[in-house]
């Protein structure tokens, strides 16, 4: 369905003498004569803005449904609210879509010229939709970009000096379960497998990215990393390979162990019940939340005997469209800025405490939040063991493939063997040996 035309911005008009400025987070109030020729210059500047900033909002395509857009749309509404006390004018359309379909997506759009004005993607999303020229890349001053994580900023920035997108969030992945049926979340993938030996019903995906976080504790993560890398295969690497899928076979021959496709069945299972612990993205801790209440656990994955669990956090971008006039820009530049500021992203952890803000001014409540502080360290085994790494160099097809080549090995279709000799070939780009 296609963004309606739309509607012409309408002029803008003198702002009051007494108007207020958002200045790294904190309303001041300044008072400006508007007499006189210094007043003829300041003028333009202290137009309010007015228009709509049309933004899409892209997630993974198995994770769309009723509810997670109600959610988004709320989230958005919340950001209109506070943005409504710098810029009262400025309204926001929001539509979702399949982040896999957003490249057909933003052709079609941009061929009509009506490409939205800002995307909230994935930072890996707005890499490859920069490649494929389909988005704009933007330019913020040094001072700004010194707020933010350096880590995000440093991934989003091109060797131009450009970036893809403005960081804005952090997605840890973390440990959720439901307090009636476990007392404390399991330390070890060994105490992870003892529990579940007594009862405990534990979900775990199959899919590349919701499993990687099993990689670090088994020694498997430098293997990957070093096939990915077409480094030549070497002892180590097999026997840290071995040693992951040895562990998943030994799980998957537990009773109360459950492997799934994807992160949203895991969810739907805890949610009713038939599921007590999963790893779990934090955006979908609020969906937890509202039908656990009180009884919803969260802590940090468990480790193993190579070192901390290694999961990935999905860093949110806000990435600009190709079509915007010079007026929808400025409106788009004015909403990024607001949504990287301390004001709002204190407010957004405050409110929701179920992302990590970007801006390095905003502290998280660690110590008032067991939930942040397990979000704290989701983020920080992330660092730690660049998980992310081997999402950025393998490819859609490779991730496919390695959720059918370990579907299979759990299924008795493939031998150890020959499921190591296939995660070889297919990670390394075909070089088994």
């Amino acid at each position: 369905m296609l963004l309606r035309q739309r509607p012409p911005t309408p002029p803008a008009q003198t702002r009051p003498a007494a108007i207020r400025v958002v200045t790294a987070g904190l309303v001041l109030p300044l008072l400006v004569s508007l007499a006189g020729c210094n007043g003829q210059r300041l003028q333009p500047m202290l137009r309010p803005l007015e228009g709509t900033v049309y933004i899409a909002v892209g997630v993974s395509e198995d994770a769309i449904d009723g509810e997670l857009q109600k959610e988004i749309r709320a989230r958005t509404a919340m950001l209109q609210t506070t943005f409504r006390t710098l810029q009262p004018k400025i309204r926001l359309q929001v539509e979702v879509f399949p982040e896999e379909n957003l490249p057909n997506e933003l052709r079609l759009r941009n061929s009509t010229g009506l490409s939205p004005d800002l995307l909230l993607v994935n930072e890996s999303t707005a890499r490859d939709l920069v490649r494929e020229r389909l988005i704009d890349t933007v330019s913020f001053p040094a001072a700004l970009l010194e707020q933010l994580d350096a880590g995000s900023v440093v991934r989003v920035r091109r060797t131009d000096g450009t970036l893809t997108g403005l960081p804005m969030e952090l997605q840890p992945q973390v440990a959720c379960f439901d307090r009636r049926r476990v007392d404390r979340s399991p330390a070890t993938l060994s105490e992870l497998l003892a529990l579940s030996a007594k009862g405990m019903e534990v979900g775990l995906s199959l899919d590349a990215v919701n499993l990687a976080w099993t990689l670090g504790p088994l020694g498997a993560i430098d293997a990957v990393s070093s096939l990915l890398a077409r480094q030549p295969v070497t002892p180590v690497t097999r026997q840290g390979l071995e040693s992951w899928l040895s562990w998943l076979r030994q799980a998957d021959q537990q009773q109360h162990v459950t492997f799934y496709p994807t992160e949203p069945e895991l969810l739907k299972g805890l949610i009713a019940g038939t599921l007590d612990w999963i790893p779990c993205r934090s955006i979908n801790l609020s969906r937890v939340k509202a039908r656990l209440g009180k009884h919803m656990g969260v802590a940090p994955l468990p480790s193993g005997p190579h070192g901390s669990a290694s999961p990935i956090t999905r860093e949110r971008v806000l990435a600009f469209g190709v079509n915007s006039s010079p007026v929808q820009r400025q409106l788009a530049l004015a909403l990024a800025r607001f949504a990287i500021s301390p004001l709002h992203q204190r407010d957004m952890i405050l409110r929701s405490q179920f992302v990590l803000p970007v801006n390095r001014e905003v502290a998280p409540p660690v110590r008032s939040s067991s939930v942040v502080a397990a979000m704290v360290v989701g983020r920080q085994q992330s660092m730690q063991r660049a998980t992310i790494r081997l999402v950025e160099g393998s490819s859609k097809g490779q991730r496919e493939a390695w959720q059918a080549l370990l579907t299979r090995f759990l299924f008795d279709d493939l031998s150890p063997q020959a499921t190591l000799t296939g995660l070889i070939e297919l990670l390394s780009g075909g070089r088994s040996r």
